[in-house]
């Protein structure tokens, strides 16, 4: 019996650390607003960014995330990639599930913006992808990653506001 107990709690042990849909979700153990793995910004443009979305968060508490991975797992879509990291990490209040996440896969060269149901409200699929697709791919073929960021938030902190 003992054994069966110790087999299961190992098992329930390895499960949560998958997502519901078997992929590794990125452990965000220091809360970061920004999980830069794929080093895409420097030291400076970090805290930078940090800063902005902290300020923004004191000011309306919209809860804001940026994650940047090498890649996505495989035969993963980067929105339900991106909405499953936003749900484990807890971004946004539970009242208002006001949370946005911005996933950027370096060498897949994909970009999403999850927003939860309370953002939906305001930040829409459709201005999501306009920002991406105006605002951030524009710079990113520039390889200005920080400066698309950049003025992405400032877009969707107008809008959000």
């Amino acid at each position: 019996m003992f054994i069966l107990c110790f087999v299961s709690l190992f098992l329930l042990s390895c499960i949560e650390t998958k997502s519901s849909i078997g992929f590794d979700i990125p452990k965000n153990t220091s809360q970061s607003v920004v999980y830069d793995t794929a080093e895409l910004f420097s030291k400076t443009e970090r805290d930078s960014l940090a800063y902005k979305i902290i300020l923004f968060e004191q000011q309306t508490t919209h809860q804001t995330a940026i994650l940047t991975i090498d890649s996505i797992p495989k035969h993963m879509d980067i929105m339900a990639f991106g909405k499953e990291v936003a749900n484990s990490w807890g971004i946004g209040t539970k009242e208002k599930d006001n949370g946005l996440l911005i996933t950027i896969s370096k060498y897949d060269r994909k970009i999403a913006i999850n927003t939860g149901i309370g953002t939906e409200k305001t930040i829409s699929d459709y201005e999501s992808k306009i920002i991406i697709d105006s605002v951030m791919v524009p710079q990113f073929g520039k390889t200005q990653y920080y400066k698309g960021v950049d003025k992405a938030l400032d877009t969707i902190f107008a809008l959000w506001d």
